[in-house]
């Protein structure tokens, strides 16, 4: 089997993110290839398929986890690392030197180089948070590159990361907690347990949390346990969602609830819990998704498949974006290092 072939076959896309002009959606998988599309070509007033994606590799060694973007920077977060890569729009390139980069320290009890799993930007300080697989969340000043702060408190892996303009941080581990920050506090200032609410929890799928979202008035959260909405103030659940597979993914979308994971389809839910969009998908499992209200109006669905499934008004599926095979002179751009991988190494990445 070719190398394309099994990267098709194999394909895993852990992250996404937009490009702060709002007009290139960047998607990178476990393989190490960042792709790149255009997303005036995705405009509903335009008649024209879209067009190829530009593909530029990080190399067989790097895994990556989460993406974000900031300024003409595209943040990678990967094994033991963060590192950023200067985007130069004019030209559509993203260039192959790290601008810079930040080691996540190895714990001193450690066995193996903790994963960024979830990172979360706040562009008004420059700060970036990444949640690792060492249980700790990571406060990174992007401005020198220095580690400000360690969050500490989780007991396994975190998976998820996010934050408001309160500053207060929100994370969702596989100890089965949300846990609760403020950048102005040294310890959590709240503690959520989904798992020992018996609404919630699916005792075959265990406790761990698999995402967290936030608004101004509510928190969402889900993984093993049901996804569910909890009142900022007063901490308490106060709906679940009937999401029947295990939830990797979930956000507020304009007045919505989507929810994502292992399942056949997406979802969409009003507030109260009523669902008003089922969208099919052909992924495994999804595991990432980003969206935007303006200029051009979408989201991107992306998760262990060879496909992105692009939302035009979020309630329907309006085309699917192959990546390996609809890439932009992929001929000559074929990477002699990715020619080395063979199929025992593609598998145990995809695995």
């Amino acid at each position: 089997m070719k190398e394309r072939d099994l990267k098709r076959a194999y394909n895993n896309v852990m992250a996404q993110a937009i490009s702060s002009s709002n007009q290139y959606l960047f998607a990178g998988n476990l393989f190490g290839d960042v792709f790149v599309l255009r997303l005036k070509e995705l405009d509903p007033s335009s008649e024209d398929p879209p067009g190829k994606l530009m593909v530029f590799s990080q190399g067989s060694h790097v895994e990556i986890n989460c993406l974000a973007f900031h300024g003409d920077f595209l943040i990678i977060g990967a094994v033991g690392l963060i590192y950023g890569l200067q985007w130069i729009e004019e030209e559509e390139i993203l260039k192959p030197k790290r601008s810079w980069e930040v080691k996540i320290p190895m714990q001193v009890d450690a066995v193996e180089v903790p994963d960024v799993n979830s990172m979360w930007l706040n562009h008004d300080t420059h700060t970036l948070f990444a949640g690792c697989g060492d249980g700790v969340i990571y406060e990174i000043s992007l401005e020198d590159g220095r580690i400000k702060r360690e969050y500490r408190g989780h007991t396994d892996y975190v998976h998820s990361v996010v934050g408001n303009d309160a500053g207060q941080i929100f994370s969702g581990a596989e100890d089965g907690t949300v846990r609760i920050w403020s950048t102005t506090q040294p310890e959590a200032t709240g503690l959520l347990e989904p798992h020992k609410n018996p609404n919630l929890l699916r005792p075959d799928w265990g406790k761990w949390i698999g995402a967290v979202a936030v608004n101004d008035d509510w928190l969402l959260c889900g993984g093993g346990p049901k996804a569910s909405i909890y009142h900022l103030r007063s901490m308490e659940c106060s709906r679940v969602f009937d999401f029947p597979g295990r939830v990797h993914v979930c956000d507020f979308v304009e007045d919505c609830v989507f929810i994502g994971g292992e399942h056949n389809h997406v979802q969409s839910y009003t507030l109260n819990g009523a669902l008003q969009a089922n969208i099919p998908v052909e992924h495994t499992a999804c595991y990432s998704t980003v969206w935007q209200p303006a200029p051009i109006k979408l989201m991107s669905i992306a998760g262990f498949s060879n496909k992105l499934h692009i939302l035009k008004d979020f309630r329907f599926l309006d085309s699917k974006i192959e990546l390996y095979g609809n890439i932009l002179g992929e001929e000559d751009k074929e990477n002699a290092e990715d020619d080395e991988l063979n199929e025992e190494h593609l598998i145990s990445q995809a695995a």
